[in-house]
């Protein structure tokens, strides 16, 4: 595994690593607005 990230190239990784916290912040974007729907619902009962 190592091996082929070393002969990889850097620039694919970069754009991986950038893909990969793009990712967390669009589930974390979802999650805020699940939970403020729910809170909403709690509140507005």
């Amino acid at each position: 595994m190592k091996d082929c990230c070393k002969t990889g190239n850097e620039d694919e990784q970069k754009k991986s690593g950038l893909k990969k916290w793009f990712n967390y912040g669009l589930y974390a974007f979802i999650g805020a607005i699940i939970i403020g729907v729910i809170a909403l619902q709690l509140l507005g009962k």
